[in-house]
């Protein structure tokens, strides 16, 4: 190895240490700098190419919790749209996404508007933000607070006509998101406000 050769592997190692040490995104764009200098041909057989390897660090518990919890949150409602289309309590999505009263409360509502013949369409329009998170009990929980539209998320009747032309609104709402067992998100209670409320 020519003395060129060690002081750029050499150079490669330090690089590669602090890169390490600072784990960030301009780490990042640096070790993607590093690797895409061009190749000069000298005529010879190349030499090995040194690899630079960068520890991405985990995300922190906190933001973890709230991304989770936050998923959880939209599914839930995700899985309340497509049980609406049909009134259909039993869509196994809600289970998959709520839990305890907030589940109760979703199959209460859809069975309702079963009995009545009735069905849900549209979307909702959905902004949470995690409110407020309990890292320290057991088990975790994450409170997340949104301001939900659902002005074109409207009750028909089984023919397709509305049940009245009456658009919803901005809701203020308020989630509490509990992590069980095996890291599972669910929502286990939930609140929404009347039209208007944010």
């Amino acid at each position: 190895m020519t003395s060129r050769n060690r002081q750029r592997s050499s150079t490669i190692r330090s690089r590669s240490h602090l890169l390490r040490a600072a784990g960030s995104a301009i780490g990042l764009m640096l070790a993607a700098g590093a690797g895409a200098c061009e190749t000069v041909s000298t005529g010879q057989e190349p030499s090995p190419t040194a690899s630079v390897t960068v520890s991405i660090p985990s995300q922190d518990p906190r933001g973890a919790a709230e991304d989770a919890a936050l998923d959880a949150y939209r599914g839930m409602w995700a899985a309340y749209a497509k049980a609406g289309l049909t009134a259909n309590p039993d869509e196994p999505d809600l289970s998959r996404f709520a839990s305890d009263g907030a589940l109760k409360t979703l199959r209460n509502g859809l069975a309702t508007y079963r009995s009545k013949k009735q069905v849900l369409k549209g979307e909702y329009v959905l902004n949470p933000q995690a409110a407020e998170v309990a890292l320290t009990s057991s088990p975790v929980t994450v409170t997340v607070t949104d301001c939900i539209d659902d002005s074109n998320f409207l009750v028909y009747n089984l023919s397709g006509e509305p049940i009245n032309d009456v658009p919803g609104g901005r809701q203020s709402a308020r989630a509490t998101v509990t992590n069980f067992a095996a890291g599972s998100w669910k929502v286990t209670s939930f609140g929404v406000q009347e039209v208007g409320s944010c």
